[in-house]
């Protein structure tokens, strides 16, 4: 999955919403522009937070996947070994 854009678009997007109510409020052009900018930083952590999260599950499942791929289930050892049985009592 790509998540390297999560992170800038969860804090463009908090930033221009921030912006938008700040200007609506009539807010004074300093006051907004130090809002502006704890709430951009706020967000790129949160977003930065969430895609590490993202990336550990899919890194489990992947391995879970590959696991699974591995090891054979028992019915298929069991039919398997009755193959190899078979074959052997045939010769």
């Amino acid at each position: 999955m790509k998540t390297k854009q999560i992170p800038v678009v969860l804090m463009l997007l908090a930033g221009s919403i921030a912006s938008i109510v700040m200007y609506v409020m009539h807010y004074p052009l300093v006051t907004m522009l130090w809002i502006l900018l704890a709430v951009l930083i706020v967000f790129y952590v949160i977003g930065s937070v969430f895609v590490v999260l993202l990336d550990r599950f899919e890194a489990a499942e992947q391995a879970e996947e590959n696991e699974e791929e591995a090891v054979p289930n028992e019915e298929e050892i069991s039919e398997e070994g009755a193959v190899a049985l078979k074959s052997q009592s045939a010769e």
